[in-house]
């Protein structure tokens, strides 16, 4: 559902940069020795072995200095040798990583030794490193997350952790986690836990750990960082608001995810105050976006619930709201729970009336638009800065064509925008307005897809370029033409789309 009018379907060219894709790294030595002269990981051996750390076989600590690393063109050109790298530098201003004393041995962290990153003044903001392991990982069954101590700064500083496969970057089939993030809550040694989620599965593919320990930090004097003892950990377990949670039926559960927020409409009457918002202020002087046609009200013939589904009907009928007048009217609603990064799965029946434009989609809880749930409580960047995600669009002169789309501001701060049209014959799909079927938005902070009925649709990188990495909230309705709705016929009475659950997983 747009804010300005668009042309469907939605094939634009977008940049999709991998986030490490430009970095360069520095050639500091060809082998490696199991002692390490001066405790300097940069410094150059003679011998012929290079030793790379193995998670597999237990805690990665710096306690013994067992490890020299030799430094190589490894990233993006290729990862068969050396053991470690760095990125982010500007010419010679670069990290280093050395062994060290423990600036404050306590009880989070009592070895002596740790490893120091030094980071000078006038780095890049995203500047970090990674080390090549011996082997790919493979997580103990119970322990699929990845922890290790950081001697943090202060509270609230950002750190990013990202699992990547031994393919140089760019390269087709390139797998990797994501940026995972932690949050520092105290100055002082603490441990940051990152749960992995099991996108392309999580064994035997990740062999490479990439860190940026000062994330969004640019450095105007020099920072020194400390780590230690990197290892296998439970997962954090998301604490989950039961108030939240719909328990009339049984849900769909997916390995790594956990329901946080759901509505499965097994009651009777207005959709659940708790839950839902209705938006009815128009948010333009004329009414809505993109030349729709309808007036959106609260009305319980416009939205209600009834026999386990919610039904959001649009109606021809003469309808004012302050002295503007339209033929349409249908209901728009907001959830009031918000959420980023996870799965949302809503399973609808789509109505069939040519002029018709259902949607299923998220905007940003920033955007601050006028008589939505959120406000601007959370910022009010408006569209497209917010960002946009249309899981499902149909079409409104061809019930058989269905959008997924991506929306939001490049970094220009102009509109950009990436989507597929798909056919429904195309997925084995006969039908979807008689039918229900699942629409899926899988959301992390390295790739976002849509899917219908688990088949994908489209997909995007989600990096510094396309920046998905705020709170969005979900939006159901009904428009009457407009962009994608086309024209609308004068025999329309009314119709509606069947809504038989919502689901959010984190």
């Amino acid at each position: 559902m747009k804010k300005i009018s668009l042309s469907f379907p939605c094939f634009f060219i977008v940049c999709l940069l991998q986030f490490f894709s430009c970095s360069e790294t520095e050639s500091s030595g060809s082998n490696i020795i199991s002692t390490l002269p001066e405790n300097n990981l940069n410094s150059t051996s003679t011998a012929s072995e290079i030793l790379s750390f193995n998670l597999n076989k237990g805690i990665i600590s710096f306690e013994d200095n067992l490890v020299n690393f030799s430094e190589q063109n490894v990233q993006p050109d290729n990862r068969s040798s050396g053991n470690w790298g760095r990125f982010g530098g500007i010419g010679s201003i670069n990290l280093s990583l050395e062994y060290d004393e423990n600036p404050n041995i306590d009880r989070i962290n009592n070895s002596s030794k740790v490893i120091k990153i030094n980071e000078p003044s006038g780095i890049q903001s995203w500047a970090g490193f990674y080390f090549v392991l011996e082997e790919e990982i493979k997580f103990p069954e119970g322990e699929e997350a990845i922890s290790f101590q950081f001697y943090s700064p202060r509270p609230g500083h950002k750190v990013l952790l990202k699992l990547e496969d031994g393919l140089p970057n760019g390269t087709q089939g390139k797998k990797s986690t994501g940026d995972l993030f932690a949050i520092t809550t105290t100055s002082g040694w603490e441990t940051l836990i990152f749960n992995i989620p099991e996108f392309n599965g999580r064994n035997n593919i990740y062999n490479t750990i990439t860190i940026i320990l000062g994330y969004e930090v640019s450095n105007q004097l020099e920072v020194n960082y400390y780590m230690d003892n990197i290892q296998f950990s439970n997962p954090i377990q998301i604490i989950v608001d039961q108030s939240n949670i719909d328990i009339s039926e049984q849900v769909t559960r997916y390995s790594g995810y956990q329901l946080v927020w759901n509505d499965e409409f097994n009651y009777d009457g207005a959709p659940m105050d708790d839950k839902w918002h209705h938006q009815v202020i128009p948010i333009f002087e004329s009414g809505w976006a993109n030349n729709e046609k309808q007036h959106y009200t609260k009305r319980m013939k416009n939205s209600y619930v009834s026999n386990g589904t919610l039904k959001i009907v649009a109606k021809n009928e003469i309808y004012d709201y302050e002295g503007i007048t339209k033929s349409y009217t249908s209901a728009r609603l907001n959830s009031k729970f918000d959420f980023q990064y996870g799965r949302i799965d809503v399973r609808a029946k789509l109505p069939k009336s040519v002029g018709t434009w259902p949607a299923i989609w998220t905007m940003g809880t920033n955007v601050g638009e006028i008589g939505n749930y959120h406000g601007d409580q959370e910022g009010s960047v408006g569209w497209p800065k917010c960002g946009e995600i249309d899981i499902m669009e149909q079409n409104g002169s061809n019930k058989q064509i269905l959008y997924g789309t991506f929306h939001w501001a490049d970094n220009s701060s102009q509109q950009a925008s990436y989507g597929l049209t798909k056919d429904i014959n195309s997925l084995g799909i006969n039908d979807v307005t008689d039918e229900f079927h699942l629409y899926s938005l899988e959301w992390t902070s390295g790739i976002l897809r849509i899917y219908v009925d688990n088949l994908l649709i489209c997909e995007i990188i989600n990096n510094s370029s396309v920046p998905f990495d705020n709170p969005h909230y979900l939006i159901l309705n009904v428009a009457m033409g407009g962009t994608l709705g086309g024209d609308i016929p004068g025999d329309f009475i009314q119709d509606s789309m069947e809504i038989d659950f919502v689901r959010f997983y984190k």
